[in-house]
């Protein structure tokens, strides 16, 4: 395995890490304590989904990439190929993978709480899978950003 590589396994578990405790963080500021969670509307459970994925998402490019570029420049971490192409400009960068990250976060949450037929939802449950959502979509967004970025010395 590279430097390369490890990098971007480092990186990216530590915004697992990072993203998953935001999560629960924003969980408790937007439901608190209320038992149960109301699942429709704007400022519920599911609309949530929107809002969580375009965070995780942005932070989990813009962070990981300006500190990725910076160890490229340094030589602590080595260039690698891939054929992700995202835009050099990391703030649209972040909103090109936040954008869609959203739009297809809040689709599928939608259908799947409509095909469950549910109005509310534990608040354990509901904290569980907010946080595994936020680690699941900071995996394969930073992962992805990563690779992007540290092949931008390749061409």
């Amino acid at each position: 395995m590279t430097n390369a590589d490890l990098h971007i396994r480092r990186e990216t578990a530590v915004s697992m890490a990072i993203n998953t405790v935001l999560s629960g963080v924003f969980f408790l500021v937007a439901f608190g304590f209320v038992n149960p969670v109301p699942v429709w509307g704007v400022g519920h459970f599911v609309f949530d989904f929107w809002v969580q994925a375009f965070a995780v998402a942005f932070m989990g490019t813009l962070v990981p990439c300006a500190l990725s570029r910076r160890a490229l420049r340094s030589g602590r971490v080595a260039s690698r190929p891939s054929s992700i192409r995202l835009p050099a400009n990391l703030f649209l960068r972040s909103v090109v993978l936040a954008l869609p990250a959203a739009v297809l976060s809040l689709a599928i949450g939608a259908v799947l709480f409509r095909a469950l037929g549910v109005a509310h939802i534990d608040w354990n449950i509901a904290l569980a899978i907010k946080l595994a959502f936020g680690a699941g979509l900071a995996l394969v967004i930073t992962s992805l950003a990563l690779r992007a970025t540290l092949a931008e010395a390749q061409g």
